[in-house]
C-alpha cells in the first residue's frame, strides 16, 4: 500500500482587514486567514489583538473594513 502522504490542508479564507486601535490615531491594515470550524469572522478582532499585545482581550481593536482577498 501507497503511502499517501499529510493530509491536504483545510479550506481557508483570507480577509484584508482595516483596522484601528481604540484610543490611538491612525489606521491599520493587516491579512488575516481564518480556517473553517475553527475560526470564524467575529473572531477576527480577538485575533488581530493576539498578534499585538501580551495579554489580548479583543476590546483594543476596532474593524472599519474586512475584505475577502
Amino acid at each position: 500500500m501507497r503511502d499517501l502522504g499529510p493530509p491536504p490542508p483545510p479550506d481557508t479564507t483570507t480577509y484584508r482587514v482595516r483596522y484601528t486601535l481604540a484610543g490611538r490615531p491612525g489606521v491599520r491594515q493587516a491579512e488575516v486567514t481564518l480556517v473553517p470550524g475553527h475560526s470564524r469572522e467575529s473572531d477576527i478582532p480577538a485575533l488581530l489583538d493576539a498578534r499585538l499585545h501580551l495579554r489580548p482581550d479583543g476590546r483594543r481593536v476596532v474593524l472599519l473594513d474586512v475584505t475577502e482577498a
